[in-house]
C-alpha cells in the first residue's frame, strides 16, 4: 500500500468520525437522509425551538422583576437561538457540506503527490490537528453536560445538608412553565437537562464540521502552495524556446492550470461557508460583547455561589464560542494570504509568456484572501476578537461605576 493511500485513509477516518457523530445525534447534514433520521431531525428541531420560545416567555415574564434575573435568562435565550441558527444552516445548506466531503473523500488527492515529503507533512500535520480539535471538542461536551445538569442539583443537596435550605429549588436554566414548576421538579429538571444536552451538541458538532473543514481548506492551500514550490526550479521556470524543452513547458502550463483550478475551487468553498456561518457570526459579534460583559459583572456583583458560579462558566463558554469564530477566520485568511505570498516569490519572471500570462492571473485573483465575515458587516479575526474584549471591559467598567 503506497504513502499516499495510507495518508488518505487517515484522512477517511477524521471524515467518517464526523459522519458518524453526526447520523448517531442526527444532526448530520449531508443528503440522502432516512426517513427517520429526517423524523428524529425535525423532532429536535422542534423541541430547540419550543426551549427558545419557553426563554423568550421567561424574559417577558421578568421584564418587571428583579435586573440580574433577566440577565440570568438573557444570554441563556441568545445561546438557544444561537443552536437554532446553526442546526437550520446545518440543513438548509446540507448540499454544500456533502460536496465538500465529496472533495476532500476523493478531488483533493489529484494534486497530492505520493513522491512529496512536504505533501505528506502537510497532510500528517493538519490531520493531526484537526483529530485534535475534534477529540478534545467531543470528550469535552460530555463532561460538560454532566456538570451543568447536575450542578444545580448538587448545589440543593449541599445548601439541604450543611446550611439545612429546604425551600430551594435549582434547574439546569431555569425556564417559565404554565404549571408549577415545583410541583412538577422531577419532570421539569429532566426536560431541562435533555434539551441542555442537546443545545450543547448542537454547538459541538457544528463547531467540530466547520473547523474541520477550514482547517482542511487551509491544509488544501498548502499543498496547492508546495506544488508551486515544486515547479519552480530553473529547468522547469526557463523560457521554453526551443523544440527540446515543449514538454517542460507544456508541463508547467497544466500543473498551474491545475492548481489555479483547484484555488479557485477553494474560493467558492470559502464563499458558501461564508454565507453558512453569516447570521451566527453577526450575532456573536452584535451580543458578544453586552452578554460576555452581563454574565462577568453578574457573576462578581451577586451574593449566591450558585449563581456567581453560573455567570462565571457561561462568561467563560461565550469568551470560548467567540474566540472559535475568529480564530478559525484569521487562519483561514493567513493561509489564503500565504498562498498569495508563494506565487508572488516564485521566479515566474523567467518563464514563457504563456505561462507568465496564467500566473499573472493567478496573481490578480489571490489579491482578495479568503475571509469568514458577519454577512459581510464585519470581518472574523483576532482584531476583531479583541474590539469584542476592549467593548465588554469597557461595559464592564461602566456598569460597576453605575452600580456603586
Amino acid at each position: 500500500m503506497s504513502s499516499k493511500t495510507l495518508l488518505r485513509q487517515e484522512i477517511l477516518l477524521e471524515l467518517n468520525f464526523l459522519k458518524s457523530m453526526g447520523t448517531k445525534i442526527f444532526i448530520f447534514p449531508f443528503i440522502n437522509k432516512q426517513r427517520n433520521q429526517l423524523i428524529c431531525y425535525k423532532v429536535i428541531y422542534a423541541l430547540v425551538l419550543c426551549t427558545a420560545l419557553q426563554l423568550f416567555l421567561t424574559l417577558c415574564s421578568n421584564s418587571s422583576s428583579d435586573w440580574l434575573e433577566i440577565i440570568n435568562v438573557a444570554p441563556n435565550l441568545g445561546v438557544v437561538i444561537m443552536a437554532v441558527i446553526k442546526y437550520t444552516k446545518l440543513h438548509t445548506y446540507r448540499e454544500v457540506y456533502h460536496k465538500l466531503y465529496h472533495h476532500f473523500r476523493y478531488d483533493i488527492w489529484d494534486i497530492v503527490s505520493s513522491n512529496s515529503p512536504s505533501h505528506h507533512k502537510i497532510i500528517k500535520r493538519y490531520k493531526w490537528i484537526t483529530k485534535s480539535i475534534n477529540r478534545f471538542l467531543f470528550y469535552y461536551s460530555i463532561p460538560l453536560i454532566v456538570f451543568v445538569d447536575s450542578f444545580p442539583y448538587l448545589v440543593m443537596i449541599y445548601e439541604n445538608k450543611f446550611n439545612y435550605v429546604t425551600d430551594q429549588y435549582l434547574y439546569p436554566f431555569d425556564g417559565w412553565y404554565p404549571f408549577d414548576r415545583v410541583k412538577w421538579y422531577a419532570a421539569v429538571y429532566v426536560w431541562e437537562s435533555c434539551m441542555t444536552a442537546i443545545v450543547v451538541f448542537v454547538y459541538v458538532f457544528s463547531n467540530m464540521i466547520h473547523t474541520s473543514y477550514i482547517a482542511f481548506i487551509c491544509m488544501e492551500l498548502r499543498i496547492l502552495g508546495s506544488c508551486l514550490d515544486e515547479i519552480r526550479n530553473p529547468e522547469d521556470v526557463i523560457d521554453v524556446i526551443g523544440r527540446t524543452k515543449k514538454d517542460v513547458h507544456n508541463t508547467v502550463i497544466r500543473k498551474l492550470k491545475v492548481i489555479i483550478s483547484k484555488h479557485e475551487y477553494l474560493a467558492k468553498t470559502a464563499a458558501k461557508l461564508n454565507l453558512v456561518l453569516g447570521d451566527a457570526m453577526l450575532l456573536n459579534y452584535s451580543l458578544g460583547s453586552i452578554f460576555i460583559c452581563l454574565t462577568a459583572f453578574t457573576s462578581t456583583m451577586v451574593d449566591n455561589l450558585y449563581k456567581s458560579l453560573r455567570y462565571f462558566f457561561m462568561c467563560i463558554s461565550l469568551l470560548v464560542e467567540i474566540f472559535n469564530q475568529c480564530v478559525i477566520g484569521q487562519i483561514l485568511s493567513d493561509h489564503s494570504v500565504g498562498l498569495s505570498d508563494t506565487i508572488y516569490s516564485w521566479d515566474w519572471t523567467s518563464a514563457s509568456p504563456e505561462a507568465k500570462k496564467i500566473i499573472l492571473l493567478f496573481i490578480m485573483r489571490t489579491q482578495k484572501p479568503f475571509k469568514l465575515t458577519g454577512n459581510g458587516y464585519i470581518i472574523m479575526n483576532m482584531d476583531t476578537f479583541s474590539r469584542i474584549m476592549s467593548s465588554s471591559y469597557q461595559f464592564f467598567n461602566l456598569l460597576r461605576t453605575i452600580y456603586r
